[in-house]
């Protein structure tokens, strides 16, 4: 054993844990693990000008590199400014070790500048919150965090740090954390409930969620809804949990819009994975019935199983586990009618798509040389001059059901949205992280005006580091999304038509100027014809690049 401060065992541990990036803004209470960080060259600290940057960063990173990303911010204020991304983390079950910077704690009976209720803060967006007491506590807390991270349901642990902890000497030697295989089986009895309930199925419908991609099942979904021949939708696309271009892919689900109600219609098995059954956006009266329709229900998050909707069939485990087993199962109980009738329903799903897909492509094409540029024209560019190994991240809300039909991704880590938390914000910092996280993959993020406004200091931190991201904001002067919701809400209207705290108008933002005051070159598009080649300029130049696209309503 040997005598080392508080820090710098906090140091090795992160060293031990792979730690690559520490996203964060220092403050007074920060000095002491900022002194200690600049003693390991092999962590590298990331700053950013606002904590919403840091812990988008931080979100956009572990998605993408597959680990907890770690975030250090500055006491009470600087957890409360980051908690709309922490908010998103924690509803999308994203691994994040946050710690925060206390005062002393000979201090905090005095109520000192900056500090609060951390812990309490914490534990509204977090799986586990709490504050070290002593130096001795740094090894079990911190391995426990990043094993909690990862531990399913994965999601954010909070740490508070208090500064004299960091300082207190006490005898440390590091000892490897807990090694936790996480992928549980299924019980035997609820895949024989579950092909039972399957093979009598008529009509099957399978909703896909962020479950899939977390647990890294997508070719074991696609496989299930291949045996099964059920219609795919999805609940919230932040991830590939289903390739959109497969021939049984519908698109999305929304239980408030008019058509859901069309589409659950005869549908006598409901087979959900890694989802929420359902998480309606506003309370609607006339929700679509689910009686007569059985439900399975597969997720590794036990919460989630049953939550809101009785379930005939609820099997916790590990998505990816969970369906490999049930395929094989499957596959051994099928009878052949069975399966020319799953053949069947597939075919017939696939000519529905069909026919939807022309239906949309021939109303863009309608719009395809309107003024001001259509987003469909946008998206459509940008499908054009995306190849395979390129990352899209998607934060342009109003825009974002267009750009993910003609992107139509398909493979693991290459599209990212902010997960069903669905706070704003989260575009322009998460493709920065995304890029770290996956360095050798080009990034480009597309982002609406409302969202890159909440974040637009991401473009220093761009700038700062060289990090080669291109960013395209759709600039329309409004909150779109808000004014699709309110269709939903109040009844068709003209998008156009102006509504109170709806419009970014007066004075119209200029974000090719902010960019550029903020070190990131940009140029701004007004014609439709300047499209592709903006584009291909800013993929092209190595180095973090704005495009800025005046957009029609």
């Amino acid at each position: 054993m040997t005598m080392t401060t508080g820090k710098r065992a906090l140091m090795e541990l992160l060293h031990r844990e792979g730690v690559e990036y520490v996203f964060g803004i220092p403050g007074a209470t920060e000095i002491h693990f900022m002194d200690a960080l600049e003693g390991v060259s092999e962590i590298k600290y990331v700053l950013g000008l606002q904590e919403i940057v840091c812990a988008g960063m931080a979100e956009g990173y572990a998605r993408a590199g597959g680990r907890p990303g770690f975030l250090n911010l500055h006491t009470a204020p600087g957890l409360a400014a980051a908690t709309p991304m922490l908010y998103n983390a924690k509803a999308g079950g994203v691994p994040l070790v946050v710690t925060v910077g206390q005062n002393h704690t000979r201090l905090l009976q005095r109520d000192p500048h900056l500090t609060g209720d951390i812990v309490g803060i914490g534990k509204v967006h977090t799986k586990w919150s709490t504050e070290l007491v002593h130096a001795e506590d740094i090894p079990t807390v911190i391995q426990r965090a990043f094993k909690m991270a990862l531990q399913p349901p994965s999601g954010p642990v909070l740490v508070s740090i208090p500064q004299n902890v960091l300082t207190q000497e006490f005898d440390f030697t590091y000892r490897p954390n807990t090694t936790v295989y996480p992928r549980l089986r299924a019980d035997s009895s609820a895949l024989d409930r579950a092909v039972q309930i399957l093979v009598d199925a008529e009509r099957p419908m399978l909703l896909v969620e962020s479950g899939v991609a977390r647990c890294e099942a997508l070719d074991e979904v696609v496989r299930f809804a291949e045996l099964t021949g059920a219609r795919v939708y999805q609940n919230w696309m932040a991830d590939v949990n289903f390739p959109v271009n497969h021939p049984q892919y519908l698109g999305d689900f929304d239980p408030n819009v008019p058509i859901a109600a069309e589409i659950l219609d005869g549908v006598d098995v409901l087979v959900a994975v890694g989802c929420s059954l359902f998480a309606e956006g506003f309370f609607n009266p006339e929700l679509p019935s689910l009686t007569g329709t059985k439900i399975i229900h597969i997720d590794d998050d036990p919460w989630e199983i049953g939550k809101n909707i009785p379930t005939d069939c609820g099997i916790q485990g590990d998505i990816k586990v969970v369906l490999t087993e049930v395929n094989g199962a499957l596959e051994e109980a099928l009878p052949p009618k069975a399966v020319e009738r799953a053949r069947q329903r597939a075919a017939d799903v696939a000519d529905e798509k069909v026919a939807l897909d022309n239906a949309l492509r021939a109303r863009w094409a309608g719009e395809r040389d309107a003024a001001p540029i259509s987003p469909s024209r946008l998206m459509s560019e940008i499908a054009g001059v995306v190849t395979a190994d390129v990352i899209v991240v998607d934060d342009c809300w109003s825009s974002s059901s267009a750009l993910r039909h003609l992107l139509a991704p398909s493979r693991p880590r290459s599209y990212f949205r902010a997960r069903k938390g669905g706070s704003i914000g989260w575009g322009l910092p998460g493709a920065l992280g995304v890029k770290l996280g996956l360095p050798e993959r080009e990034v480009i993020a597309v982002a609406g005006d409302g969202s890159a406004a909440w974040s637009m200091q991401s473009f220093w931190t761009a700038a700062r580091y060289a990090i080669p991201v291109t960013f395209v904001i759709t600039n329309n002067a409004t909150y779109g999304q808000v004014k699709l919701v309110r269709k939903l809400v109040l009844g068709d209207y003209p998008l156009d038509e102006k509504h109170e705290g709806m419009e970014l108008d007066r004075p119209v933002m200029d974000f090719c100027l902010l960019a550029r005051s903020l070190g990131v070159e940009a140029e701004r598009v007004e014609r439709a014809d300047q499209l592709e080649p903006a584009l291909r300029r800013s993929m092209g130049s190595g180095s973090p690049r704005l495009v800025e696209v005046m957009v029609g309503r």
